[in-house]
């Protein structure tokens, strides 16, 4: 199953790129989640130093209350101070603000005022705010209002144009996120698909008339430097106060600030006043810094690119925890390269989809390999659960390892061991069919009992012999398995003699058998039929074990043999005694065979 979901890595993303693309209902999860993620980018990243160009004029709070903050008297000392008051102001006194930071040099004003309809203050008024700001004409900039409303079932879209004619109008909308976050500037493709229609010239967005060049297609993301308060801002009611020389050369945005007039949108920074946000967007055009993306073909190729790797990558861990883990990693390597180039390049990645790709492919590659091993682990129980000890089962259960699955079989190295009952047949010629039953289960249970407590592999029955291994499936280092297979013969020759006491008791005869212990390569696997599998050793050491638990039948003395392969990795660990070299059939020079008599203890004594 892994095998047919890898390519989840690589559908995934191109479904949740569908965030780029404008009201496809299937983007919408993608789109709030690269939101959350460039919110964490402003949040990590913290407060920038704030640009030096433009300035706020900022109508705020005090500007409007200035009659709580100053006598009569002092309100006198100023024209300013003296007109200033509750909102609206007249427009010539916004006016006459603009001229005074023109006369001391800033290079332009832009109003983030709405003057669609005739002053409340009547004509004159207008006349003298077209007259006042006259001389600098070309330098102002007055706002105009995009909105789209419902009308008799239809959407229709309305420009407030200002009443004034003075510098290119700029058009104040900026673009919000589904949640209502503001996060960037119209592209050229935005006003051509609202704007058709309207007579030309169509008005540019504010914050690209301080600059010649045509705006750009793609939206431009807006580039906080900090929360509320970060832009520089001079409070209309202090303008007199700055030098002159404050003002020369820069950019100049005059805008209510106050938050009684319920101007606060939500950005990625957090709340803050439609003023300050031009002030963003205008920073970032003049300093050319504004969050870009990639275009269309560029995310596609981003998106099928990745997702081919991560796939590609995907298919290479051998169990589902590796899975789990490279796709956390891959998950961990896309987050920090789309964090550094926000930060470094400003380029803002389409990180959700990337991210959902490559989880649902770890995720997906994960569950096919989790039901694959879940799969295996039953069949392993099945096989295993009478034939290894239950610490060996369990630690095979944790881990089973490609072994269990390759019927080719895998090479190994552990030690055999053989045992296999003496004159046995004649014995059975004379016993009842259940009494022969009775006795071989007793002898077997003894048998397989001394083998598992030593956690070998309790392999197969063949008749009258027991075959068992040490080093597979699941090897502690060939000295242990070795010694452990030496310990189970002990161990059964010690139960041997027990079970033949008992015999003795009930006046049957007793049981001889012989054991042999080699130690070897071996290949292990799967093996049998379609319909019956069994998990089993084969090759030559085998035979090897086998032939020495024959040839203790010309050692009746000696019921186990151990091949001197076995006894190099015991090295004064054992009491033998050398029986010399012997031809074993199958194996292509003479065996040293030695009877195995016990294990030493730490004193030199027999253990």
């Amino acid at each position: 199953m892994q095998r047919r979901l890898w390519w989840l890595a690589l559908a995934v993303p191109l479904a949740a790129g569908l965030d780029r693309l404008p009201a496809t209902p299937l983007g919408a999860g993608p789109r709030l989640l690269d939101e959350e993620l460039q919110q964490a980018f402003f949040l990590l990243r913290g407060p920038c130093p704030a640009p030096a160009d433009p300035v706020i004029l900022a109508i705020d709070a005090d500007s409007l209350e200035l009659g709580d903050l100053l006598d009569p008297a002092e309100r006198q000392a100023s024209p300013l101070w003296r007109e200033m008051g509750p909102w609206p102001w007249p427009r010539a006194l916004q006016a006459r603000l603009a001229a005074l930071v023109l006369e001391r040099g800033a290079a332009r004003v832009l109003f983030n005022i709405e003057y669609s309809q005739p002053s409340r203050y009547g004509p004159a008024d207008d006349r003298a705010f077209a007259d006042t700001l006259a001389p600098w004409r070309e330098r102002v900039h007055l706002a105009v209002r995009y909105s789209l409303r419902e009308q008799g079932g239809l959407e229709q879209s309305r420009l407030r144009l200002p009443v004034h004619h003075l510098g290119a109008p700029g058009l104040t909308t900026l673009l919000q996120s589904p949640r209502g976050v503001v996060e960037a500037v119209p592209g050229d493709d935005w006003l051509r698909a609202r704007l058709t229609g309207f007579p030309p010239p169509l008005p540019r967005p504010m914050a690209f008339l301080v600059r010649r060049a045509p705006p750009p297609a793609a939206p431009m993301g807006l580039d906080f430097p900090g929360p509320a308060g970060t832009m520089p801002q001079v409070p209309a009611w202090k303008v007199l106060e700055v030098p002159a020389s404050s003002w020369r050369g820069r950019t100049v945005l005059i805008g209510v600030t106050a938050p009684a007039l319920g101007d606060l949108q939500e950005t990625p920074v957090g709340p803050m006043g439609g003023t300050e946000i031009q002030a963003v967007a205008l920073a970032n055009v003049l300093q050319g810094q504004g969050l870009r993306r990639l275009p269309l073909w560029g995310d596609g190729l981003l998106l099928v690119g990745w997702g081919v790797v991560a796939g590609l990558l995907l298919r290479r861990p051998a169990n589902a925890a590796a899975s789990v883990r490279l796709a956390l990693a891959l998950t961990a390597v896309v987050l920090l390269a789309g964090a550094a180039l926000w930060s470094g390049a400003l380029l803002s990645l389409p990180l959700a989809a990337l991210l959902l790709g490559t989880i649902a492919g770890g995720g997906a590659r994960a569950l096919g390999q989790g039901l694959s091993e879940g799969r295996e682990r039953a069949y392993l129980h099945q096989v295993l659960s009478r034939r290894v000890s239950p610490t060996l089962l369990r630690d095979i259960l944790r881990s089973p390892g490609p072994i269990w699955t390759q019927a080719v079989g895998s090479r190994a190295r552990c030690a055999v061991l053989f045992s296999d009952l003496v004159a046995f047949t004649p014995l059975s010629a004379v016993l009842e069919p259940a009494d022969l039953f009775a006795l071989l289960n007793r002898y077997f249970e003894a048998m397989a009992a001394a083998v598992l407590e030593q956690e070998g592999l309790l392999d197969k029955f063949i008749g009258d012999a027991v075959m068992a291994e040490f080093g597979v499936p699941r090897s502690r280092g060939d000295r242990q398995e070795a010694l452990a297979a030496v310990r189970a013969a002990l161990a059964m020759q010690e139960r041997l003699e027990a079970l033949n006491a008992e015999l003795a008791r009930a006046g049957r005869p007793p049981l001889r058998h012989g054991i042999g212990l080699h130690f070897g390569e071996v290949i292990a696997g799967n093996l049998g039929s379609s319909r019956r599998l069994e998990f089993t050793v084969v090759g030559a050491s085998v035979n090897v074990a086998s032939r020495l638990a024959g040839l203790t039948r010309r050692f009746p003395e000696h019921p186990i043999l151990v091949s001197g392969e076995l006894l190099t990795l015991l090295p004064g660990e054992l009491v033998v005694e050398p029986l010399g070299s012997h031809a074993v059939k199958g194996w292509p020079v003479p065996l040293e065979v030695h009877a195995l008599k016990g294990v030493r203890d730490g004193d030199g004594g027999l253990a």
